[in-house]
């Protein structure tokens, strides 16, 4: 067991380093699974769990490849669906807690309603490529406007607007209603999902789709995990992933914790 430990982190540091200097998300994800695709589901598994935990433990290389990792959407696409499943029953066969909660595929707790008014009204008027053009502005006004665009090609340019700062991202990722689309660029954008604030807005929005919630949460501190354990606005699935998270945290500061 020891053994096929250190086999998993040796090849988890391994890859992780060899995809790393990609700067889109996209490459990271393809450039991962296609190094992982002919390893056994055991071997996977195992390395998943090496990476959530390393993670967790804040070392920056297993913090880069969680977030590679935890777009199970994007992975399963390059994998296929077939090997991950397989995966998935390894880890909760092993017990292995964070990389089946990293990997439920459970819908957003909520979706817009047809009748809720989500968009700047002047911006909706606009055609697509006339709101693709204005994400690239310098104005800030429009900006501020621009925080509630609900087309997820809009919210890709946007999110590379050198001027938009912390405070419009969070903005961004607390908005409710809002499209599931629309959080999920937010998740991928490499830059802005280093930010603690902005993993937090998302955690704790009901319309951000679950499986990017759960993967975001053992980021989180023991306090806001408290918080969101018992905030009923989010899935309860969320609520008990947080409650045992922190009861995690709380073993392991008495000794009880095991790696």
């Amino acid at each position: 067991m020891e053994a096929e430990r250190e086999k998993a982190e040796q090849i988890a540091r391994k890859i992780v380093r060899e995809v790393e200097s990609l700067s889109e998300h996209r490459q990271r994800c393809y450039a991962l699974s296609k190094k992982m695709v002919r390893l056994k589901d055991e071997m996977i598994a195992e390395i998943f769990a090496v990476i959530a935990r390393g993670s967790r433990n804040k070392e920056p290389i297993f913090q880069i490849g969680y977030r590679i990792i935890s777009d199970i959407a994007m992975i399963s696409h390059y994998l296929g669906l077939r090997k991950l499943s397989g995966v998935y029953s390894v880890a909760r066969a092993k017990n292995y807690a964070e990389v089946v909660r990293m990997m439920s595929r459970i819908p957003p707790w909520r979706i817009p309603g047809t009748n809720e008014e989500l968009e700047d009204k002047e911006l909706k008027e606009k055609t697509l490529g006339e709101r693709k053009s204005l994400a690239r502005t310098r104005d800030r006004d429009l900006i501020n406007r621009l925080v509630h665009d609900q087309n997820p090609t809009v919210a890709y340019i946007f999110l590379q607007n050198p001027i938009l700062t912390v405070k419009e991202v969070v903005k961004m990722s607390s908005k409710r209603p809002t499209n599931p689309q629309v959080l999920s660029q937010v998740y991928k954008n490499l830059k802005w999902i280093s930010y603690y604030p902005v993993k937090k807005a998302l955690v704790n929005n009901p319309y951000c789709p679950t499986q990017l919630a759960l993967s975001l949460m053992h980021y989180l501190l023991e306090q806001d995990l408290e918080d969101i354990a018992d905030n009923e606005v989010l899935h309860p699935r969320i609520q008990e992933a947080a409650w045992d998270l922190v009861m995690e945290k709380r073993n392991a500061r008495q000794g009880g914790g095991k790696e």
